[in-house]
This record gives C-alpha cells, sequence and structure tokens, in this order.
C-alpha cells in the first residue's frame, strides 16, 4: 500500500501546484467573478423602482445597443491600413450614438435635457460593456466611474435649470441667463463624453484585434497613445506569464497615457470652448454659495451613488494642485492619481469586488443619478 500513498501525495502535491497556478492567473483577470455578478445582479434590468415600467424597457433597449460591442468591429476590414481600420470602427460607433440619440428624442418628446441624460446612460452602459469585453484595457475601469461623475453633475445642473424655470426665475450671467448656460454646458459635456468613448473605444478594440505590439509604432497615433501601446504590450506579456502584480502596474502605467491622449486631444478642443470657461465659473460661484452643497465635478466615487453609499466604496480625492480643470495638465494629474489609486484598490479582493459590483450594477442602470422630475 505503501507506493499507492507516496502516489497519491505526490498527485495531490502537483493538483495543489496546479491549482495556485490557475488560481494566480485568474486573480490578474477574474472573469469568473464578473461573470457571476452579471448574473446576479441581472434582476436589476427589471427593477421599476427608480424608473417606471415603460421607461425600463426604454433603457434595456440602449444598454443592449451599448452591448453589441462585437457589431462594432465584425464587419471591419483588418487587412487595409490600421488608422483606416480605427475609422471604421469610430464609424460605427457613431452610428450606434445616432441610434441611441433618435431613440431618446422619440421616447421623451424631444426633450433636450432627458436625451442629454440618455447619452450618458448609454456613455456608462458602453464603459461597463467593454471592460467585461476587454478587461485587459484598464482605461474603462475607471473611465465608467469619472463618467458617472460627470452623470452626477449633469443631473444637478438640469435640476438646477428646472427649478429656475418652473419658478419663472431668470438669473442674468455673463450676458445670457443661467439656465440657458446649464444647458448648453450639458450639450458640450455630453459631446465631450461620447467624444472619449468611441475614441478610447476604438483603442481598446484595436488592441484586442490587432494587438498593442503592431500598434505602438502607428505615425497616426499622438505620442502619449504610442507610449501607452508600448506599456499596454508589455503588460500583456506579465499577464501571458501570470505576473499579476506587474501586468498591473504596467497596465495602470499604460492607462495613464491612454488617459493623457484623451485629456490633451480629446477633450481638451471641449474646455477651449469660451461656454466651458462661463461653466467653470459657474461652478465655482454655487460651490460657494452652497458651502460646497451642491458642486458640479468633484472627487470621484467608486462606487453608483454616493448618496446612496455614502458608508460604503471608495473615494479618489482631487489631487490638491488642481484648481482648473480647464488646464489640460491639471486633469492629467487627476487621471494619474485616479488611475493609481484603482489600481492599489484594486489588488485587494474586498475592492476588487466592490470595483465589479458598481461597475456592472452601473451597467445595469440601477441606483444611478437621477431627478425623474427633469424636464
Amino acid at each position: 500500500m505503501r507506493p499507492f500513498y507516496i502516489l497519491f501525495i505526490v498527485f495531490t502535491a502537483i493538483s495543489g501546484l496546479t491549482r495556485c497556478k490557475k488560481d494566480k492567473n485568474i486573480d490578474c483577470i477574474d472573469n469568473t467573478q464578473r461573470n457571476e455578478l452579471l448574473q446576479s445582479l441581472q434582476k436589476y434590468s427589471f427593477d421599476s423602482v427608480q424608473f417606471s415600467g415603460n421607461e425600463r424597457r426604454f433603457l434595456n433597449e440602449i444598454r443592449a445597443i451599448a452591448n453589441d460591442i462585437d457589431a462594432l468591429s465584425d464587419n471591419v476590414d483588418t487587412t487595409i491600413s490600421i488608422e483606416n481600420t480605427y475609422d471604421q470602427i469610430l464609424s460605427n460607433f457613431l452610428a450606434h450614438i445616432a441610434l441611441v440619440e433618435q431613440k431618446a428624442n422619440a421616447f421623451y418628446n424631444g426633450s433636450q435635457a432627458k436625451i442629454v441624460l440618455t447619452k450618458n446612460a448609454f456613455v456608462l452602459m458602453s464603459y461597463d460593456a467593454l471592460q467585461r469585453k476587454y478587461p485587459e484595457f484598464m482605461w474603462t475601469q475607471l473611465g465608467i466611474f469619472a463618467a458617472n461623475e460627470v452623470r452626477n453633475g449633469l443631473v444637478m445642473a438640469l435640476m438646477l435649470r428646472q427649478t429656475l424655470m418652473k419658478n419663472n426665475i431668470n438669473i442674468p450671467f455673463n450676458g445670457s441667463d443661467v439656465s440657458s448656460v446649464l444647458l448648453a454646458t450639458s450639450d458640450v459635456l455630453i459631446q465631450g463624453q461620447l467624444d472619449v468613448l468611441s475614441d478610447i473605444g476604438c483603442l481598446g478594440i484595436l488592441n484586442k484585434k490587432i494587438g498593442a505590439g503592431n500598434i505602438k509604432n502607428e505615425a497616426w497615433l499622438t505620442n502619449e497613445g504610442r507610449k501607452a501601446f508600448r506599456l499596454q504590450e508589455l503588460a500583456e506579456q506579465q499577464l501571458a506569464i501570470g505576473n499579476c502584480s506587474q501586468y498591473m502596474d504596467l497596465q495602470t502605467q499604460a492607462a495613464i497615457q491612454f488617459g493623457a491622449h484623451e485629456q490633451i486631444y480629446i477633450l481638451q478642443p471641449m474646455w477651449d470652448q469660451p461656454l466651458m470657461a462661463q461653466f467653470a465659473l459657474l461652478n465655482q460661484v454655487v460651490t460657494q454659495l452652497t458651502q460646497h452643497q451642491l458642486v458640479f465635478f468633484g472627487d470621484i466615487f467608486v462606487g453608483t451613488n454616493k448618496s446612496s453609499e455614502f458608508n460604503k466604496g471608495y473615494t479618489i480625492k482631487t489631487p490638491a494642485n488642481v484648481s482648473n480643470l480647464a488646464n489640460a495638465s491639471q486633469r492629467v494629474d487627476v487621471a494619474i492619481n485616479g488611475f493609481n489609486t484603482i489600481n492599489s484598490i484594486r489588488k485587494s479582493k474586498a475592492g476588487s469586488y466592490w470595483i465589479d459590483y458598481s461597475q456592472i450594477k452601473i451597467g445595469y442602470f440601477y441606483d444611478v443619478y437621477n431627478a425623474p422630475w427633469i424636464e
């Protein structure tokens, strides 16, 4: 019996080593955890407490468009230049955005405020879908929470506008009035969000279909974009050998460079508009008047809703040196701090679970920032 006993011990040891190796790889990208959460939270797609049954069904239509990721690149010709492939994917993204706007316009009878909020919903749902589809591409992991902060700001701005309009309050502001500035700025902000979604979405899909190593030297990319793909290539090399810590750290550095690319080249034209300077000033005035109770833009909350989850989640504080969001370098500082912080959070089991849970809950559009009486 002794030889069989020794064989059993050896087999057990080998099995244990195999399990350790497998668990190590799972820790890098825990798809099991995400799939279980996706299934367990599916009930929220039928919830009609925050939204009526009819509106929930409409939002599920928007979510279906956001989750149709394969359609963005299924018929793309990859035998031509990578830049042209990017353009084809971008065209498909823009078609999805146009469809969302068309549906929102019909459902909400042309309400500009509701259309803005629906577009933001599509952005949030898309980031959830992209992160689950391409988890090796980190940018969307923080991007969904940053976009959720924008939603919080949009809801507050449109609530204030609705209150002013309903009570016939006309407050002059820099040659216009506060209500008009709030709506016009919301339109500009949501367009900026859509521009970032379509660009970063294209880059993430290219990374999966073509590979960072084949993209990293493309001349049409920005310097930050090329650096990002070089770091992404190194990160995925570490992923392949199961070195999770190195993978996460390099993936984070790649995301920072992608973030710099987005802030400098995609979003800066938005912030350069005179209207955004007006909004920045209005944000400052409202913040001071309400003693920071009403702030359109602030820290990034890693969670779904900072009001209902005030004792949960994680808050990524804005760096002390950041005072002007119209300044690209300051926004890059926000991105650097954000990606490094969320990287630290996700390295713990509890942190990783909370990030995935919150991301998927936002993707189902449950307990989100909203004001049903906005018209």
